[in-house]
């Protein structure tokens, strides 16, 4: 896709009286935004930017996607991940835009074009997402220590799968407490490897088991009934909207930017519906949330299932990193610093304690059980306004262009009016659930 027609005059200018102070910037930052840290500004080639935007996108949500197809169904959730991987690119070139004019972090442009509130409103977006996030990584992650424990006890785990998440979170806990980014890289390096490992194993085993047994049960084309949360979490997939600023910084030629990011989302897309649909047939209805569940007990996959939580946890701290940070200002200003007295310190560690708390309270009650629909319920209300709404209300403000803002009209009803029905959808199905299969014990053989 290419570029919209914009006035490009010095359109990578920003002025340095557009930006806030930087305290506030680090508020709206990703888990993207934070892992590119280390990209001196101004130096990143293409390629270099690239490879970061595939880093960002393709990541944890990813082992998601072979579930959401199953909501789908093959032939529509194909269709329907190109048609939002089009929209999703589009608003994200909006987005490119409005920042080569007004300069700042997603929530400084929200604030600048429509004051405190709207900054807040981005905010409060923000926190929900990130905080969903790992809410779902908790669930994830208890499914497959509880899956590692029936491996490796002969199908005799210690307690139930939910009570796992107690014991993630307590991991999480400290790591939050750490407030200098740079000392926590090696958490993010780790992650990456690890995800790496588990992506190319996904597609092993996969492959592996068409190969033996052929395409999986009752493969459907249309899942007229469930579609909806597929939509909801392949936007969930798409949710690296946070990182697209702080790449376009990193560049040394930000005008290329565009061009990058039509190739990336090419590279992406790609990427995700090989991975949903070769997972989807090569399971069919007995397709888990999350695929790594699928695969068959042995040495391999218990690595995959220890590694990919590991990867989880260690990530967990950068998704809240948002949330710790607003949410800790909100309370304690700028002038409570733990440097000056120790109870500031102390009561700041406890607000970054009660923040993952509160995710893992949210994973335990809704259940590893109910993953595929919580992450596109998070999807949904989360990141599908960041994704589709404010891009095209910041454009509006922006763009004199009559077509160009009857085309921001339509993204904004758009986004809006699939919130509504997928929120709809994705209710129904918590109250009238779809029969899935028993969840069956498969012990190591040693």
């Amino acid at each position: 896709m290419s570029t919209p027609d914009y006035e490009v005059t010095n359109k990578y200018q920003v002025e340095a009286g557009h930006r806030e102070d930087q305290a506030s910037v680090d508020f709206e930052k990703s888990v993207h935004e934070i892992q590119i840290e280390h990209v001196p500004e101004g130096t990143a080639s293409p390629t270099k930017a690239l490879f970061m935007l595939l880093k960002a996108f393709v990541g944890t949500g990813v082992i998601f996607l072979p579930g959401s197809f199953k909501n789908g169904g093959l032939g529509l959730s194909i269709g329907l991940m190109v048609i939002l991987a089009i929209i999703c690119l589009y608003a994200f070139q909006l987005l490119v835009w409005v920042h080569a004019r007004i300069g700042g972090s997603y929530g400084d442009m929200a604030g600048k074009l429509y004051g405190r509130v709207c900054r807040y409103f981005v905010q409060f977006f923000l926190v929900i997402s990130q905080m969903g996030f790992v809410a779902s990584y908790l669930m994830f992650v208890s499914q497959n220590i509880n899956l590692i424990a029936e491996a490796l006890s002969n199908c005799d785990p210690p307690f139930e799968s939910k009570y796992w998440i107690w014991i993630a979170v307590a991991f999480v806990i400290p790591i939050c407490w750490v407030r200098k980014l740079a000392r926590l890289s090696w958490c993010a390096i780790i992650a990456d490897v690890f995800i790496l490992f588990g992506i190319i194993c996904c597609l092993y085993y996969t492959g592996s088991h068409i190969q033996e047994n052929g395409v999986g049960p009752n493969i459907a084309s249309v899942n007229q009934r469930d579609f909806g949360l597929m939509i909801g979490t392949a936007v969930f997939s798409f949710e690296g909207i946070g990182m697209v600023v702080s790449i376009i910084e990193s560049m040394k030629k930000p005008e290329k930017f565009p061009m990058v990011l039509n190739i990336g989302m090419l590279i992406i897309t790609t990427i995700f519906i090989l991975i949903g649909a070769i997972g989807y047939i090569a399971y069919g209805e007995n397709i888990e949330a999350s695929i790594v569940a699928n695969f068959r007990t042995e040495a391999l996959s218990v690595t995959v299932q220890l590694l990919y939580s590991i990867a989880m946890i260690l990530t967990s701290p950068f998704m809240l990193w948002p949330p710790l940070t607003i949410i800790e200002r909100g309370i304690f200003g700028s002038k409570r610093s733990g440097r000056v007295a120790l109870k500031w310190k102390l009561s700041k560690n406890l607000v970054r304690s009660i923040i993952p708390c509160v995710s893992a309270a949210v994973s335990f009650g809704v259940g590893a059980d109910n993953l595929d629909k919580f992450v596109s319920l998070v999807g949904i209300v989360a990141c599908m306004p960041l994704c589709f709404i404010f891009p095209g209300l910041f454009h509006f403000k922006l763009c004199k262009n009559i077509y160009l803002r009857l085309l921001n009209v339509l993204l904004m009803c758009w986004g809006a009016g699939i919130i509504v029905y997928t929120l709809y959808v994705n209710i129904s199905s918590w109250i009238d659930p779809s029969p899935s299969a028993a969840h069956v014990c498969s012990p190591m053989n040693y």
